[in-house]
């Protein structure tokens, strides 16, 4: 059943009924032409039906031209009825920066039980959104994906009173990938205002790419393209050949980063002109409660894939050039000696270097300014795959954030199929989003004699699994022997810069 017309800024939008929920789905934000930012669509008179997911971004498996002018959209989850306006849940998907999209997350179950608004956005991936073409003849294509994610929460900001929700109770959140464009957005001028509290799961420990690295990208894509004496070319290169282009590029060059990708937010001086996490130290957003999970086992999947991704050798490689090749070799003894029974000591120390330890600093550096933070670590095994086999690895707090309880969701984009839970996923899953939803409707994901906010010298670390409790992060012998390598290489590098 249709929903009456609702007007918006471009023209008026129809929805579907499903149950206690309106959806409306496919709803363009922005349009642009390849390699230019993104501008307002045209706009229309007669109500257009919302009804379907839209078009995402062009992606390995997906170079449909077609899909390129028409994927900037997003989707709304609004209960039907009830009171107004609502507080806000905007979520970025992951996908390393080159896959998925907002179709893949049906937000209809977290917007009944919240209640809440769900938004989902689609944003370009891959070479369309993170290809730094600015300083080769293309000025505008630098940092695109975060300017659709900026044009997308202008959007919300502007229109999500009319579908019951609150636009000063918005909740910047983001998987993955999705995590860095949100704490990057985050700490941006256009976003201030917009957004109240945010909440990044799984961010990658380096976010942010330098302008250099960006350009070497660049000028190696277009000379694999035989484009460096014409680059406006590019513009109209064929999706396919485009994007081979790129992986071939990317193969050469993903040993030599230090995150293992080619592509993400950009610190390229006009888009995002200072580095996110020194934004957080200094204070500038510690009047926004903040939230930052990460799973247990986050390695296991890049291990076990074929081959193993960039980002394990760049870890290792990061860690023996930051404590020499002895403070590696203690390292993975102490993990060899206080390894679980299930644990893979090598995996726990890549975790720890890569996803943990990285996302721990940067609440330090919040709660050090002020400001009101709360750290998580998901323990859980969906009985999903690939979680089934390989633990609670990198997403499995996402497939119990979105699950349509007693139920997992299928994901069309990346193939993934859903499935019925177990009691274990129900309980930890129930969990997961009552204490999400809390946060998006208070600010404080539980009662503080519950969860402690994440303090200067206290160090609360929430576990959900079963049961969910709480451990302090700053204790153990792994704790001390990175604090004590760490003390050492910042008096070894105070030195040479005495010297």
């Amino acid at each position: 059943m249709l929903t009456n017309a609702v007007p918006t800024t471009n023209g008026p939008i129809l929805g579907v009924e499903q149950g206690a929920v309106r959806a409306f789905k496919g709803i363009p934000f922005a349009t642009a032409r390849r390699f230019a930012k993104a501008t307002p669509p045209p706009a229309w008179t007669e109500p257009r039906r919302c009804t379907d997911f839209g078009g995402f971004a062009p992606q390995p498996g997906y170079l449909d031209h077609a899909l390129e002018e028409s994927c900037l959209s997003l989707n709304i989850w609004t209960p039907a009825g009830g009171d107004c306006p609502l507080p806000v849940l905007f979520f970025i998907h992951g996908g390393a920066f080159v896959t998925g999209g907002g179709a893949d997350y049906d937000g209809g179950f977290l917007a009944t039980h919240g209640p809440a608004v769900i938004v989902t956005i689609n944003y370009r991936l891959g070479p369309l959104g993170f290809l730094q073409l600015h300083r080769h003849g293309l000025d505008q294509a630098n940092n695109l994906a975060i300017s659709d994610a900026l044009a997308a929460l202008d959007w919300v900001h502007a229109n999500i009173a009319n579908f019951g929700g609150d636009p000063g109770a918005v909740t910047l959140s983001g998987q993955s990938a999705g995590a860095s464009m949100l704490i990057a957005l985050a700490t941006l001028k256009q976003a201030r205002g917009k957004f109240i509290r945010a909440l990044a799961l799984s961010a990658p420990g380096r976010n942010i790419l330098s302008a250099d690295h960006a350009d070497d990208v660049a000028r190696r894509v277009l000379a694999e393209l035989g484009l460096e004496h014409d680059s406006a070319a590019i513009a109209s290169m064929p999706l396919p050949q485009l994007f081979a282009a790129v992986e071939k590029v990317g193969r050469r060059l993903a040993d030599e980063t230090a995150s293992g990708s080619v592509f993400g937010p950009v610190l390229d001086g006009a888009v995002i002109p200072r580095e996110p996490r020194d934004v957080i130290a200094d204070g500038s957003l510690r009047d926004i409660p903040l939230w930052l999970g990460s799973c247990r086992d986050e390695m296991v999947m890049f291990l076990k894939s074929t081959p193993p991704a960039a980002m394990i050798r760049t870890t290792e490689r990061n860690v023996r050039a930051a404590f020499g090749d002895a403070g590696w070799e203690r390292l993975l003894d102490c993990y060899r000696a206080t390894a679980r029974l299930d644990e893979d000591p090598y995996e726990a120390l890549l975790s720890d270097a890569f996803w943990h330890r990285p996302m721990a600093d940067l609440a330090r550096h919040h709660a050090a300014a002020g400001g009101a933070v709360w750290l998580s670590r998901f323990d859980h095994r969906p009985a999903l795959q690939p979680f089934q086999s390989q633990g609670p690895t990198h997403g499995a707090d996402n497939a119990c954030l979105w699950a349509h309880l007693p139920a997992f969701i299928d994901r069309p984009i990346l193939k993934r199929k859903g499935g019925p839970m177990t009691p274990a996923d129900i309980d930890v899953a129930a969990r997961f989003q009552s204490t999400l939803l809390r946060f998006v409707t208070t600010g404080r994901p539980d009662a503080a004699e519950v969860w402690p906010r994440f303090e200067t010298g206290e160090e609360p670390l929430a576990i959900f699994g079963q049961p969910f409790h709480v451990i302090p992060l700053n204790q153990g012998p792994r704790f001390r022997l990175w604090a004590e390598l760490s003390l050492s290489s910042n008096d070894k590098n105070k030195m040479r810069e005495a010297g």
